[in-house]
């Protein structure tokens, strides 16, 4: 599996419905389950916009969002101000909370495998990107190596392509 962002689009995803679907692709040429993006803006240091655009079960993506937010995800609480790639499962083994979450998301489909990476466009908004991988326990470490050199990259032009369309939900609220 290789990306390469200069063999993609360039210009901005002209609807969030054409940003999922693009996800939706990527996940089959990548060889992954679900990709899920979120972007979040801050303004004296609470949620001003959330953003989230996932290939997971629209059901499960409104179970999440009425059960937790993204300031009560331990993924969101590691995110310093270094971009570093998380492992779900150190915090699954380090946080009830993300236990619960995980839990959850394996009703809707969701393999126990996967890796998120924050980083921040600014000083007020934060990104996650996460993808989840469907595979055994003892093959994760393969696959984990394998997903992540491409991982942080993609994250980052994704981002670039959808940036436009969370700015103007945020000009429009």
């Amino acid at each position: 599996m290789h990306f390469n962002s200069k063999l993609e689009p360039a210009e901005s995803f002209s609807s969030f419905e054409v940003a999922t679907q693009y996800l939706e692709k990527m996940c089959r040429v990548l060889g992954v389950r679900h990709f899920s993006y979120w972007s979040l803006s801050l303004a004296d240091g609470l949620p001003d916009q959330v953003t989230w655009i996932a290939t997971y079960d629209p059901a499960y993506m409104a179970h999440y969002m009425s059960t937790y937010t993204p300031l009560g995800d331990p993924a969101f609480e590691q995110a310093g101000s270094k971009p570093q790639v998380i492992d779900w499962s150190t915090l699954n083994a380090a946080d009830e909370t993300a236990r619960r979450i995980q839990a959850q998301a394996a009703r809707y489909g969701i393999a126990k495998h996967g890796i998120s990476y924050p980083f921040r466009d600014g000083a007020n908004c934060h990104i996650m990107f996460s993808a989840n991988i469907d595979c055994a326990d003892a093959d994760w470490p393969r696959e984990k190596a394998r997903v992540i050199g491409m991982f942080c990259g993609f994250a980052h032009y994704f981002h670039a392509r959808a940036r436009p369309l969370v700015d103007s939900r945020r000009a429009a609220a």
